[in-house]
């Protein structure tokens, strides 16, 4: 992984007692050079935490085959750049900058028949999934939600995208979704977060 190394303090050059152009253009040169790095510095960083995003689904996700793999959809992206949802159904979120990025996330499970569920989400990315990333969560019955929430830190190329799979031991798992009710706003079905962390050296 590359690095972004801080500009180190310049070596001055100690000042003549009387006014000399040479001495005058060398510490311009010393100083022109130390903002220089300054600057450099400041656009690697802006470059990639000028990324983020925002995005939530906001139908409930049905599990239609009993311990086969789902993908979790977005419909809206509240806030991003250099971010996007992309695939048929909308599933990938993809970044247009290489670095380490941040991928938050919330599902809010829930059963709608019959008895408890157990219910795994793991990640994904460019469609292969990422080994030790599973999670186990168990809905005791119907309208007994639970919310499987964490994140995890990827080193992303540019154009790579991310993906959220889950998977159920019954088809009455749902990953719900609700209306608002006052003074309750509404209830996504999933949440998703991303946040630029640190630069890879890639584009």
């Amino acid at each position: 992984m590359a690095q972004i190394l801080p500009p180190r303090r310049p070596f001055l050059p100690l000042a003549p007692t009387e006014y000399e152009r040479a001495y005058q253009d060398q510490l311009n040169n010393v100083l022109r050079l130390y903002f220089s790095k300054i600057d450099t510095t400041f656009q690697q960083l802006l470059l990639g935490f000028n990324n983020y995003g925002t995005f939530y689904d906001t139908t409930t996700q049905d599990n239609p085959v009993a311990n086969a793999e789902n993908l979790m959809e977005f419909d809206t992206t509240a806030e991003a750049f250099g971010i996007t949802v992309e695939g048929t159904p909308a599933t990938q979120v993809t970044v247009s900058k290489g670095g380490v990025y941040n991928f938050q996330f919330s599902a809010q499970f829930d059963v709608t028949g019959g008895g408890a569920a157990s219910a795994y989400v793991w990640f994904k990315v460019n469609g292969t999934a990422l080994d030790y990333t599973a999670t186990k969560v168990v809905v005791g019955g119907p309208n007994a939600e639970t919310v499987a929430a964490w994140n995890y830190l990827v080193t992303m190329n540019a154009g790579d995208y991310f993906e959220l799979a889950w998977s159920a031991d019954h088809t009455t798992a749902i990953i719900l979704a609700a209306a608002a009710s006052s003074p309750v706003p509404a209830i996504p079905s999933v949440i998703m977060t991303v946040t630029y962390v640190y630069p890879n050296g890639t584009t």
